[in-house]
């Protein structure tokens, strides 16, 4: 199963079994449904040389405004994060670091101008015992190819076991004590048959 995107909606009328029903007159099948929040940006960001026509902060990959190479934005801020999830802005906080690091000189042009590659993983609790799994990198125009969705108790369980509580011989395990990181479990539950078995991926 795979996913898409539908941008420009306005008013949900109604959420059927079937997917989402818009004001006007549009339906989305889906088996299910992720609304994400019209994203605003803060007022004051708004007429800025650095801002968009709407107001959020215009960067390069490097998360730089291209006029003003001392302006980083990353996360919401950023004109950039579509969508806007955490994920995505811990991504570029990273390269804000980096940027940063280059400058004062404790990390080299090489290391910190590494290409960025965005992927997003995310695991969301549906209730029953069941949970969503995404796991993409084509949702930006960079060469990704993955996009993967799954849905059921296998995803739970990942879910379950990220936040640390499966019960292990009448105790909790912490994500801590855990051998097994979960970017691998994830990677062996959901493999791409074609990057099985790839310790880079």
């Amino acid at each position: 199963m795979g996913f898409g995107y539908m941008n420009k909606t306005e008013g949900i009328t109604r959420l059927t079994e079937e997917g989402i029903e818009f004001r006007d007159g549009r339906k989305l099948d889906a088996e299910i449904s992720i609304v994400f929040p019209n994203w605003k940006p803060h007022d004051f960001l708004k007429g800025l040389p650095i801002s968009d026509e709407v107001g959020f902060i215009i960067t390069d990959m490097k998360m730089r405004n291209p006029d003003h190479p001392e302006i980083f934005a990353c996360g919401d801020a950023a004109a950039i994060t579509v969508p806007k999830l955490g994920a995505i802005g811990h991504q570029e906080c990273e390269i804000v670091g980096k940027q940063i690091a280059k400058e004062v000189g404790k990390m080299s042009a090489d290391k910190a101008d590494e290409p960025w590659q965005p992927e997003v993983i995310c695991i969301g609790d549906m209730g029953g015992g069941k949970a969503f799994y995404i796991h993409s990198n084509s949702w930006f125009n960079f060469g990704g190819t993955t996009q993967i969705l799954e849905m059921g108790r296998m995803p739970y369980a990942q879910k379950v076991l990220y936040k640390g509580w499966i019960p292990v011989g009448g105790r909790i395990v912490s994500q801590g004590t855990l051998s097994l990181p979960l970017h691998n479990i994830e990677h062996s539950i959901f493999a791409d048959p074609k990057v099985a078995g790839d310790p880079s991926v």
